[in-house]
């Protein structure tokens, strides 16, 4: 598995050398397909080249917990997710949750999946697979004393790499302000930086290549013990004790196995983006469809509920000792009790079955219904006083005489209105409803 350690966005890459046991410098990932393009991870087929990479540490998100390890486990994915929502600007469902233990403490590590997808497909461009992604922190030898009093650190023109334990460490961007955090430390360990060695792409000649060599091993080294002095003098000045380690950042072995590997296989890279684009229109349209149909019916049920529910009660205020039955037309219930002689039983009759639907079709709540002799009232609920003035505008222009008052606010923004219906004469008797 080749190992490749990215230092900052738009960093030279650096790439572990097994044989040598030295880093080395490519400029980009179109690079690294050029110098690496016969590279083969074990396998025979040179379509499985494996990629280990470790990433900024400054991505990564860091909670350590007082909950016991069956208390995490039964949080759950999306728990521990929400575990990071003060501190994540990534919605927390777009959150890689990895979980690490050590002693008696748990920590909690997350990653946003638009790194993770980023950096696996900038991989799969330049031919390779990553199968394991860490932070760069790992890298750095463990502090041999803990409790805040001891850290490792790292330096060059790129990055700044701290690791306080074995659980704990962070790139960054301002030392200082670190130190500030730390108040009990005591010691900075430094480990050697890698030179910056860039490539030389003119073909030159013997002399010139050595010449830029040297001036090239000078210049980063001037660079990096510049960057090393302003440190010295930064911990000196704050009485910390700095060593020098004769030590360099090493990768871990078995990175695919690391309990913080952010590695998810993303399902989406061999489809072209075309395909991509097409199948997020499609499942948009489709969601969106499902959301309208939805709430058409959500609409129409509540309609529908509310008007059973207001004719419930008004057939029992008036028929207390008897019960309406749901499955039996409620016309055929009242013609039982109401005279003979009376033509306004079936007038109402068709005029709540005129009504009805186009309470339904609305966005209005039936609350109340009350039958007068000539006329029906019923109080609506809208969100507005504009929606009761154009219910009542679409019942006249169906040919009923109707009237709105009593209109009233209340502490929702909601507005309640009556609306009373006029009865036709039975020369005009209003006519049942077309099924048409």
């Amino acid at each position: 598995m080749l190992q490749v350690w990215m230092r900052s966005q738009h960093s030279p890459l650096l790439v572990w050398q097994a044989t040598t046991q030295q880093w080395q410098m490519v400029s980009d990932w179109q690079q690294l397909q050029e110098d690496y393009a016969g590279y083969k991870s074990g396998h025979k087929s040179t379509q499985d080249k494996r990629l280990c990479l470790y990433f900024p540490s400054n991505y990564m998100l860091q909670v350590e917990t007082l909950l016991s390890a069956s208390q995490i486990k039964q949080l759950g994915e999306s728990g521990q997710q929400y575990l990071f929502e003060e501190s994540s600007i990534t919605p927390v469902d777009q959150l890689i949750v990895r979980q690490q233990s050590y002693s008696n403490s748990h920590h909690l590590y997350a990653l946003a999946s638009s790194d993770s997808d980023a950096w696996q497909q900038s991989a799969v461009l330049a031919g390779f697979r990553i199968s394991a992604l860490l932070p760069d922190f790992l890298l750095l030898p463990i502090p041999e004393e803990g409790a805040g009093q001891q850290l490792v650190m790292y330096q060059d023109e790129q990055t700044t790499l701290l690791r306080q334990s074995h659980h704990q460490g962070m790139s960054i961007n301002y030392f200082p302000l670190v130190l500030e955090r730390l108040p009990h430390l005591s010691e900075v360990c430094l480990v050697k930086s890698v030179p910056e060695l860039p490539t030389v792409i003119a073909i030159q000649s013997t002399s010139d290549i050595a010449s830029d060599s040297i001036n090239n091993d000078n210049e980063a080294k001037g660079t990096i013990d510049n960057t090393h002095a302003q440190t010295t003098a930064l911990l000196a000045e704050q009485q910390i004790l700095l060593t020098y380690l004769n030590k360099q950042p090493i990768p871990i072995d078995t990175p695919d196995r690391y309990a913080l590997n952010f590695f998810i296989k993303i399902s989406s890279t061999t489809l072209s983006p075309y395909l991509r684009v097409a199948a997020m229109v499609a499942l948009s349209a489709l969601v969106l469809q499902m959301a309208t149909d939805g709430l058409q019916t959500y609409r129409y049920h509540t309609a529908s509920e509310a008007t059973q529910a207001a004719t419930a009660i008004q057939f029992q205020s008036w028929f207390p000792e008897d019960r309406l039955n749901s499955r039996t037309q409620l016309q055929t219930q009242m013609k039982a009790k109401l005279r003979s002689d009376s033509q306004a039983p079936a007038s109402h009759m068709a005029l709540l079955a005129r009504l009805s639907p186009l309470i339904k079709q609305s966005s209005l709540r039936a609350q109340a219904l009350v039958m007068q002799p000539t006329s029906l009232s019923f109080t609506l609920i809208a969100p507005n006083r504009e929606s009761l003035d154009q219910f009542t505008n679409t019942l006249t222009t169906q040919g009923l005489v109707a009237n709105l008052d009593r209109v009233n606010g209340n502490e929702q923004g909601e507005f309640s209105g009556q609306i009373t219906v006029d009865i036709a004469e039975d020369g005009n008797r209003v006519s049942e409803p077309s099924l048409s």
